[in-house]
């Protein structure tokens, strides 16, 4: 089978990495796999970069007025970048088109354009909200992509037709009609799906990101942090993001669960107060850690699997705090590492944590339930079992050959059954 991906990086931000493992996994699985990027990172020559160009000098009143953004926004504008290697291949000899994330990459129009071209089935696997909104790659509890957007809490000026609205209908006029099913990696992309006034009508399918078990899994304690020279004979607890800025990661609750499990360790006289370390990685203000009440060690980036499958390897807990989000990928990440993780009941969260079985559930945006949860995995006594339930429920679900072999099932269906 011949698939072609589409994803504005192969590397850069969680996004891309899931689009390129796909791919990689359904390459190895002895399909024809090819990517077209914006930012090509990876040496990868299945993976196509494409050309940036510069616009053409306009009049002013022929320029179009966008307006100004709070947060990730896809404003639909015109690309910037060479269009011609989207069609390089004939028609016919794609079986399926695969979007990713897909912002400053490709237009609403030109997906359409990919589909008279190819003729062919368009899965698109969502990693936030944006294929089914207005723009918005997170709402924030705005729920107007249910309806038609207009008046986005994101953007300067807003109103009823307002740029949300005129994506919004763009989507319509030229998506509504195309063979479009949607792959959602987690139960909450799926109800966002299910939710949108555009797209509540398509195929959606749950198949989970694939993730290399045999890069995350479980390894020697002792090693992992002595690679990543961290304390050994401490209970560490291991939380990160590319960003710990982005108020999606929920940093502010975060915070206070430790100050609570502080408070906590501090009456329990057990000596674990003075045991626990804290690892972080990603960007974070500067401050940040002058206001954690534990020892902590700080690594502004892992650049490559193996170092972040250490970090999980070296915790003895990892800790998600994130309110909204359509996975995070470093919950199963941790998971096939045997690292038990808590983290609020959003997102991804749900589809693989049984509290006390292989992590723990806090309740959403609970400060103190989060805090609860890191105190009752520290001090578990059958922490090996829930590091082995952790495994083995992550990989059921993120073996790449799975993953692969499911895709490939769907592929077949919407291409009539004609291909193995």
């Amino acid at each position: 089978m011949n698939i072609l991906h589409f994803s504005t990086s192969d590397f850069t931000g969680g996004a891309a990495k899931a689009a390129y493992r796909l791919h990689t996994s359904l390459r190895a699985a002895g399909h024809t796999s090819r990517m077209i990027v914006r930012d090509k990172q990876s040496g990868d020559p299945d993976v196509e970069a494409v050309a940036t160009i510069k616009k053409l000098i306009r009049p002013l009143w022929r320029r179009e007025k966008l307006p100004a953004v709070s947060y990730t926004f896809n404003l639909d504008a015109e690309l910037d970048v060479d269009t011609r290697p989207f069609f390089r291949h004939p028609p016919g000899t794609v079986d399926v088109i695969c979007l990713h994330w897909i912002t400053k990459l490709l237009t609403v129009e030109t997906i359409s354009q990919l589909a008279a071209h190819y003729s062919c089935p368009i899965v698109w696997v969502p990693v936030d909200q944006e294929p089914v909104t207005g723009g918005c790659h997170y709402s924030f509890g705005c729920d107007g992509y249910t309806r038609q957007c207009g008046n986005c809490p994101l953007l300067t000026p807003r109103g009823p037709e307002d740029r949300s609205r005129v994506v919004w209908r763009r989507k319509q006029n030229h998506l509504s009609n195309l063979p479009l099913t949607f792959v959602a990696a987690t139960s909450w992309v799926a109800a966002r799906v299910k939710e949108s006034s555009l797209f509540r009508n398509c195929r959606i399918e749950f198949i989970p990101l694939a993730i290399d078990h045999t890069v995350f899994r479980p390894f020697e304690q002792r090693i992992a942090r002595d690679l990543l020279h961290v304390p050994q004979g401490k209970k560490i607890i291991f939380f990160g993001a590319y960003s710990l800025t982005d108020r999606r990661k929920g940093i502010k609750l975060l915070l206070e669960a430790l100050q609570r499990l502080s408070s906590t360790v501090a009456q329990d006289h057990s000596g674990l107060a003075e045991e626990i370390f804290l690892l972080i990685a990603g960007r974070l203000d500067v401050d940040f850690r002058d206001t954690l009440p534990f020892p902590n060690q700080h690594v502004r980036f892992f650049n490559d699997d193996v170092s972040l499958a250490l970090a999980y390897q070296a915790a003895d807990v990892f800790v998600c705090s994130s309110v909204e989000d359509a996975g995070p990928m470093m919950i199963p990440e941790a998971m096939l590492c045997g690292t038990p993780t808590v983290a609020f009941n959003t997102g991804g969260a749900p589809d693989l944590i049984t509290t006390m079985q292989t992590g723990y559930l806090a309740a959403h945006q609970d400060a103190a339930d989060l805090a609860n949860g890191m105190f009752r995995l520290l001090t578990a006594d059958n922490l090996d079992a829930i590091r082995h339930a952790a495994r083995e429920a992550a990989a059921a679900k993120h073996a790449p050959a799975i993953v692969a072999a499911q895709h490939v099932a769907l592929y077949a269906s919407l291409t009539s059954g004609k291909h193995n």
